[in-house]
């Protein structure tokens, strides 16, 4: 017949209180400790205390005491080992606020795109406001560690983690969606970006930008196809739960036979994806096939007129400010972007009674923009305004996250 051994454990033994002066030892963590030697010992078993005592400190002080002494002492050392215990957790919890604190630093240098030796500028100020305000506080600002190496460390953690957490939520995912554009950087390296959109069974929508990928050499679909697939599976995005894919137009995109979305749908036949184009790059198309020409030529010579010379603007900055005006300046339009070009022309159409003013009595000018008085240019002019403040909002709106 088989016995089950006993376990010393399930027996439910507690600790005495006469154990503390009669064999020096205090309860930690669930387990007997010796007060004299601070070593543990496995059970709360009084023949276990009473060996251990007798058999290390037998020849010791503490074993000549009487009672009176010995819980006299015991209160002492209970004391000592408290003291130094919090000191310990006072030491461990300042380090790790100190940690903290160099991760939320470095945190905000990367997402300001701020070069990471700025975190030691960051440290001299602390240091410096902290000399000011809580002087007693100085060590703790000193013990954050801000250090070039440190920060770019903190900040490839930082990187680890958020790619984790947004590999976890993929997971979740029931279905989503994404959007690629493929564009050359200033080393004329070309990059394709992939955002995702995905949701889960909740209806809670993450939007991401995960992946860019480098295109080294030519920037055909089948390449396109390729860091494709790499960054959905380096991020664990499994295909069949694809439902949508948004691609900037171009003919390496949308090809049916050598184009990314031709390839897509021969190497899953059976998953039915629905493909669509950038928006943002049809009001470009749009943009371009209205001719603004006669308008935008008008309103460039007038803002140069104005900012380009020296005198003149300073001028007419002053009779803004004489008139009252609900702005203080012009804006400057570049071809570059075009988004400007809609804010230019709302500037210059809610400053255009004072511009005809000034032109007309501060310089000599006028004569070259009598065509603000036609009024079918200025109706053009109008019609223009707003519809670029149209196009403006939309791309605004197309760029904000959580947007269905």
């Amino acid at each position: 017949m088989a016995y089950k051994k006993r376990k010393v454990d399930s027996e439910c033994r507690v600790f005495k209180e006469e154990w503390a002066w009669k064999y020096f030892f205090t309860e930690y963590n669930c387990k007997p400790v010796c007060l004299i030697c601070n070593e543990a010992v496995a059970v709360f078993k009084d023949f276990n205390l009473a060996r251990h005592f007798n058999t290390k400190h037998s020849k010791t002080k503490y074993a000549l005491m009487d009672d009176a002494e010995k819980k006299i002492n015991a209160e002492n050392l209970k004391k000592t080992i408290s003291t130094q215990r919090n000191v310990f957790i006072k030491q461990n919890t300042a380090q790790k606020a100190s940690t903290l604190a160099g991760y939320v630093v470095a945190y905000k240098i990367a997402k300001n795109n701020k070069p990471y030796s700025e975190g030691e500028f960051v440290k001299d100020c602390m240091v410096s406001m902290s000399k000011i305000l809580c002087p007693e506080k100085i060590k703790e600002f000193e013990s954050v560690s801000l250090s070039r190496k440190t920060v770019t460390t903190r900040i490839d953690t930082i990187a680890l983690n958020l790619s984790t957490q947004f590999r976890q939520r993929i997971a979740n995912f029931k279905y989503f969606s994404v959007t690629m554009d493929e564009s050359t950087d200033r080393s004329d390296t070309a990059q394709l970006l992939i955002f995702i959109r995905g949701v889960d069974v909740e209806f809670n929508i993450t939007e991401e930008l995960p992946c860019l990928q480098s295109l080294k050499g030519k920037t055909t679909g089948q390449i396109i196809y390729n860091e494709f697939s790499e960054g959905l599976q380096n991020l664990n995005a499994p295909i069949s739960k694809l439902c949508n894919i948004t691609t900037d137009g171009a003919p390496n995109m949308v090809g049916k036979n050598v184009g990314f979305s031709g390839i897509f749908r021969n190497q899953n036949p059976n998953h039915d994806v629905v493909f669509l184009h950038c928006i943002i790059h049809q009001d470009v198309l749009c943009k371009a096939a209205i001719d603004i020409t006669h308008v935008l030529n008008v309103v460039s010579k007038l803002i140069n007129t104005i900012r380009s010379r020296g005198l003149v603007h300073r001028q007419f900055q002053e009779f803004l400010i004489e008139v009252d005006a609900d702005y203080s300046d012009l804006l400057y339009h570049t071809k570059v972007r075009w988004l400007s070009c809609g804010y230019a022309f709302e500037r210059v159409w809610n400053l255009k009674e004072e511009i005809q003013n000034f032109l007309k009595n501060k310089t000599d000018k006028w004569s070259d923009f009598q065509i603000f008085e036609d009024k079918d240019w200025r109706t053009d002019f109008a019609f223009f305004t707003d519809l670029l403040e149209h196009y403006n909002k939309l791309n605004k709106n197309c760029k904000e996250r959580t947007n269905l």
